[in-house]
């Protein structure tokens, strides 16, 4: 079953190793992460479906990653190197897809090792203090429309609830990218309005109205990762819930946003 959903951020500068003076200005996500990291542990989970805007995405086509396991550092970033391990629920993994399968739902497998640093710098914060350690698997979105993204969860969730296992599922996503001058993708007026009108429709439970999002205004406001948060309220379509916002803030041009469902 699942009984654990949230959104957390995936700011590079908080990967372990990686040194910068700017990690100061990220205390408060730093410190609703923990707290997030520290909710999940009550539920324990046998499983964690992470959803990733930086993984091998397809065009059309959601994936579902069947390595036994993946790896992955941040060598390539300055951080330390080491590996973090985790592991694979293929039998899960097999289970959803002959059930999208079944479904007609355009996914496909692919086999990749190592993890993306989107996928990456979640778990290891919300796995680090946990009785055991989670199996995981990696999915990714795919660039059409923001329903089939909320369909794609909604028959996910399908399977999780069959199963008898636990498990939680992480949206690792930013909101706007474009907050200031200096942000990574440059500054767009529409990047404040989005992420107002994300924070406001989450907690207002609106979905309707976050799938009725205009895609120019969203790519315009430079989202990154709304996909994936889309398919983390299909999963959870079934239950009664209520988001809880953690935290919100932007001070390095970006919006990081923690929040979790609360599932009833």
């Amino acid at each position: 079953m699942l009984n654990f959903a949230a959104i957390c951020p995936h700011p590079l500068i908080l990967a372990p190793g990686i040194k910068s003076s700017e990690k100061n200005l990220l205390q408060k996500t730093t410190k609703f992460i923990d707290i997030l990291a520290s909710d999940l542990r009550k539920t324990n989970p046998d499983n964690i479906i992470i959803i990733s805007p930086r993984g091998p995405m397809r065009y059309d086509k959601f994936t579902i990653n069947f390595e036994t396991s993946f790896k992955g550092n941040f060598v390539e970033f300055g951080g330390d190197d080491y590996d973090y391990v985790f592991k694979n629920n293929l039998e899960l993994s097999r289970q959803i897809l002959r059930y999208l399968r079944k479904k007609h739902a355009p996914v496909d497998i692919i086999r990749e090792s190592n993890l993306d640093y989107g996928s990456l710098t979640p778990l290891i914060h919300l796995t680090k203090n946990l009785d055991k350690k989670p199996k995981i698997i990696p999915l990714t979105f795919t660039a059409t429309d923001w329903d089939a993204q909320y369909k794609f969860g909604k028959q996910l969730s399908t399977i999780l609830e069959e199963s008898n296992e636990s498990s939680a599922i992480i949206a690792s996503a930013h909101l706007s990218n474009r907050l200031t001058e200096e942000a990574p993708a440059g500054f767009s007026p529409y990047g404040i309005k989005y992420d107002s009108t994300i924070t406001k429709l989450l907690q207002e439970n609106e979905i309707d109205k976050i799938k009725a999002l205009n895609p120019e205004f969203c790519e315009e406001a430079g989202e990154g990762g709304l996909q994936a948060i889309l398919i983390t309220l299909g999963a959870i379509a079934h239950t009664r819930h209520s988001f809880h916002q953690l935290s919100y803030e932007n001070p390095l041009g970006t919006g990081y946003l923690v929040g979790k469902w609360d599932i009833k």
